[in-house]
């Protein structure tokens, strides 16, 4: 496994069709190779942007098919303030990444006017009132705090099961239908259960017809170490499994165990190993 082999198979690590040893493999390339390291947060740093305009679009689209009938230019028009918000937000993320060191993109930002062109120099004699320019920003400034994005609310006759992955794509059940699921509940403010999670990806992760997911309830960064697939619940109530506990499901989409990641990561492995043996996956 090395730089080369891992960008020219990124779209397939995104879009989870790498085989179990290939993301085991890919799984220790990133924990010691910053730079694609790096680029898979990058990745991962755009995606919950774009999602927001696509949820606006739809919210967008839902209130004009309930609304009493419209001209056909509002509708077009409706739909073209939802591209160019889109188009600015996405060049923003990648203006952004152009003025970081090292960073991807190739969008040049403009250059500024001098201070000394004709048209902002004031005229030998002139009365004219000086130019007032911002402050520039000092290079040690910190950089903003990401926020989290709230929990959303589950209503009642929510789906069972349905999640998305960074790149977009919608998953449900039946998706993972005969293949063994184990999903895991994370977030950010409880370490010690995401870590719990990691190891248990470490340890059984390779397995054949096992898929191991990693839920969260909403937006949030992974954490440093990170490296089990992570996916966000899509407004499904996930399987009713509560804050950091564990779920089994079978390869018919029946659920076989179910559990806590708090606690002793040895117990919980040798725990869910002697399950999946018991349901075949070796």
């Amino acid at each position: 496994m090395d730089c080369q082999w891992f960008n020219a198979n990124l779209e397939a690590y995104f879009c989870e069709t790498l085989g179990n040893e290939e993301l085991l493999l890919v799984s220790e390339h990133l924990t010691t190779c910053l730079s694609c390291r790096n680029e898979v947060q990058s990745l991962r740093d755009v995606d919950p942007m774009v999602r927001q305009v696509l949820d606006y679009r739809m919210t967008k689209a839902r209130l004009a098919a309930s609304a009493p009938r419209r001209s056909i230019g509002f509708q077009l028009g409706l739909a073209g303030a939802g591209v160019a918000l889109a188009a600015a937000i996405v060049f923003g993320v990648f203006l952004h990444q152009a003025n970081e060191p090292g960073g991807s993109a190739s969008i040049v930002p403009p250059t500024l006017q001098s201070s000394d062109s004709p048209d902002t120099k004031a005229g030998k004699g002139s009365d004219s009132t000086p130019t007032v320019r911002a402050k520039p920003v000092a290079p040690d400034q910190p950089a903003a705090v990401k926020s989290i994005a709230p929990e959303p609310i589950i209503p009642a006759g929510a789906p069972e099961f349905a999640v998305i992955d960074p790149s977009g794509y919608s998953k449900s059940l039946s998706d993972y239908r005969g293949r063994v699921l184990l999903i895991g509940i994370w977030s950010a403010d409880r370490k010690e259960t995401a870590q719990n999670l990691q190891r248990v990806y470490q340890a059984l992760g390779t397995r054949r017809n096992l898929s191991v997911l990693g839920v969260s309830r909403r937006k949030q960064d992974p954490l440093p170490g990170m490296t089990f697939p992570v996916v966000f619940n899509d407004g499904s109530r996930l399987l009713e499994a509560r804050d950091f506990e564990y779920v089994v499901v079978d390869k018919e989409g029946h659920e076989q165990l179910r559990g806590s990641l708090a606690g002793d990561s040895n117990a919980l492995i040798s725990k869910i190993r002697t399950k999946l043996e018991q349901l075949g996956v070796r």
